[in-house]
């Protein structure tokens, strides 16, 4: 349940670095190093609980008007806890390698006296990321590792770089994004845009607690933004990904998204053209769905896309952004995620159906008001549906027409219309009550102890996807068996699982879309009563037991912190979804239970309800969680911890049981 907040420990937060001649006049960077920035160093005996501390972080971006641009880096970091050693004595710098160059200027590891202990990498290695099999993002990039000599506690890891962009993908386009703190304390950051003196790029800060330096000298402008001792944001439990305290600077171009569109419509317009080819395919297998109305044709035609056009992310040069044709999709049944969507609108265009290709983000998420096409690096469907669109991912095999993955919900994006204009959208959001997991438990219990019964499990939206996946091939005998042991053991618990069986398991065929996800299987144990002395004990299975373990863990958690920082995120304490189960026990004639009191508690991130019953010799046990969406204030942590507290104390392992001989 936990989650703490995302940020690269020791980055220089950037996500394209590009091209320019730059002069050492214009960059705070010196073109050798210097030992001042030992300076900056810290006493370790007054660090404690700080493994390492960046002295100096420094980011300098130069561009020309045309839109060449240069990044230089420094950055220097103490070693001031052995537990960090490790981690910086391993380096990687990401470039696109088919249209930048990346230089290392220098790798330093030297001692806080000034004592040089290595002035090179111990090794050097570049090396392909390899090609993206289930992350559906267009890719272009290598990496350039760095193994460092000599790192230990009590040195400094001085590095500067930089990486220069000979041509970008859509002239005069960038994206630079750079960070003043980050999640450990720095002594020194420093961030700089150097551009012409008539330029006016876009320039979005959030959070910045310093103001920033404007100077214009030999007809160059440039934005400074320095400042000195920032501690480091603390991650905490459950925190929003955007929040009020990181400070962030990110630069673009003036550009408006309607020119993004149509720079991308100009790359992809005729790839949407079928040849006669083509063409023969996508009909002989619609008509081989046996499709009727328009809706058949266009899910026929993405569950061929979807399943059968299998993905793979090779990009290259402008293979990042530009398309291939449906023809080279077909041939080789492989495709990215513009490749897969060209594909699907390609062919609904050929029955006169209208869609069209929509670029998104899945990580960072898109800023609406910085337009680059370096924001996007997925493409989606959209179909006219009336006077609305229906979205569909062509990556994701397992996911319904019509639906989307939890991740792009709500995000922003634009659709690339026929014409090249841009539609601003958001994503919708699927409603987290339509959003279902369940489970019913029937069971019929011996006097002996030994108890027999079925078990079913439905899902809903999202908790469909994993179900879907996980059956999308056959399953073998020994794949079947498996997966019978693994259900067993979520039943009944490691502790429990020897003594029971699963078995006649039903399953659905996870390739169907239109197929009801369900699952059910005949449940039995040889040993749900344990005898204590005179009393007898009705064992709960694991798989109807509440969340107290690990709430109490998350509760544990927040008291240990001082005053929250950060905003709440609720789809981090719950999942915006609903999970059911619901146990019914027929118990032997005359036995009564002790049933345990029931338990609410409902709060603005979600809801909590567990009831108990008894109405003769049936026993039932009903256990609702229900998750919400939405970003709250730091404020509200008090209320998250009276609901972990009210929840974490809902804990039974086994219920106290009265025979009918029981006096």
């Amino acid at each position: 349940m936990l989650r703490t907040l995302a940020l690269s420990a020791l980055a220089v937060l950037c996500t394209r670095t590009a091209w320019a001649q730059t002069s050492a006049s214009t960059s705070p960077l010196p073109l050798v190093p210097s030992d001042s920035v030992l300076r900056l160093a810290v006493d370790p005996a007054r660090a404690v609980g700080q493994p390492l501390v960046v002295l100096l972080q420094e980011s300098s971006f130069r561009v020309e008007a045309d839109g060449r641009w240069q990044q230089r880096n420094r950055r220097a970091v103490q070693v001031v806890d052995e537990s960090a050693a490790r981690g910086l004595a391993e380096q990687a710098f990401a470039f696109a390698s088919s249209h930048q160059t990346l230089t290392i200027e220098w790798v330093r590891v030297l001692r806080t006296t000034g004592v040089v202990v290595a002035n090179k990498p111990a090794q050097l290695q570049d090396a392909d990321v390899p090609a993206a099999m289930a992350n559906p993002i267009y890719q272009d990039q290598r990496v350039r590792r760095l193994s460092l000599a000599g790192v230990t506690a009590g040195t400094v890891v001085d590095i500067a770089w930089s990486v220069k962009e000979s041509a970008s993908p859509r002239v005069g386009d960038f994206l630079f994004r750079a960070g003043l703190n980050g999640p450990v304390a720095i002594r020194r950051s420093l961030i700089e845009l150097d551009v012409p003196e008539g330029y006016a790029p876009t320039i979005v800060e959030r959070n910045l607690t310093v103001p920033r330096r404007d100077d214009i000298a030999n007809g160059r402008r440039r934005y400074t933004w320095a400042a000195s001792d920032l501690p480091g944001i603390r991650g905490e439990p459950f925190a929003a990904d955007s929040n009020g305290v990181v400070q962030t600077i990110t630069v673009a171009p003036r550009s408006t998204w309607t020119e993004i569109a149509r720079w991308y419509h100009g790359l992809s317009k005729d790839r949407y053209a079928l040849s006669a080819t083509a063409a023969t395919r996508v009909d002989s297998l619609v008509r081989a769905s046996g499709a009727r109305t328009m809706l058949d044709t266009v899910r026929a035609v993405h569950r061929f896309v979807a399943q059968d056009i299998r993905y793979l992310s090779v990009a290259l040069g402008m293979g990042s952004y530009q398309p291939r044709t449906p023809d080279d999709v077909l041939a080789t049944s492989l495709g990215d995620c513009k490749d897969k969507a060209t594909l699907f609108v390609a062919a609904l265009r050929r029955y006169r159906i209208a869609a069209n290709t929509v670029l998104l983000s899945l990580s960072p998420r898109p800023d609406p008001n910085v337009p680059t096409v370096f924001q996007f690096n997925h493409a989606i469907a959209a179909v006219r549906d009336g006077a609305g669109w229906v979205y569909t991912d062509l990556t994701a095999e397992s996911i319904p027409y019509g639906e989307l993955p939890d991740a792009y919900q709500g995000s922003f994006a634009i659709i690339v219309g026929e014409d090249g204009a841009a539609q601003r959208i958001t994503l919708p959001v699927r409603p987290t009550e339509q959003n279902v997991s369940s489970l019913q438990l029937t069971m019929l219990l011996g006097a002996d102890g030994r108890a027999t019964g079925r078990a079913v499990e439905r899902a809903q939206g999202s908790p469909t996807y994993a179900m879907r996946m996980g059956l999308s091939t056959p399953l073998d005998s020994t794949r079947r068996a498996a997966f019978s042991r693994s259900i067993t053991q979520r039943l009944f618990g490691s502790e429990r699982s020897g003594t029971a069986r699963i078995d006649s398991l039903v399953l659905f065929n996870g390739r169907d879309l239109s197929a009801p996800a369900q699952l059910s299987y005949t449940v039995s144990s040889d040993a749900l009563i344990r005898t204590i002395g005179t009393t007898k004990l009705l064992a709960i299975p694991s798989v109807v037991r509440g969340p107290a373990r690990s709430v109490r863990a998350a509760l544990r958690e927040l008291e240990s912190r001082g005053a929250r920082q950060l905003p709440i995120d609720a789809g981090q304490i719950l999942a915006p979804m609903a999970n059911v189960t619901e146990w019914i026990v027929t118990l032997p004639p005359g036995w009564t239970v002790e049933l345990p009191a029931n338990v609410s508690a409902t709060s603005f991130f979600g809801s909590y309800s567990s009831t108990w019953s008894q109405n003769g010799r049936e026993l039932r046990q009903v256990r609702r969680l229900q998750g919400q969406r939405g970003i709250f204030g730091p404020e509200r942590i008090a209320e998250v911890l009276v609901w972990l507290r009210t929840v974490g104390a809902d804990d039974q392992d086994f219920l106290p049981v009265k025979p009918t001989s029981a006096p």
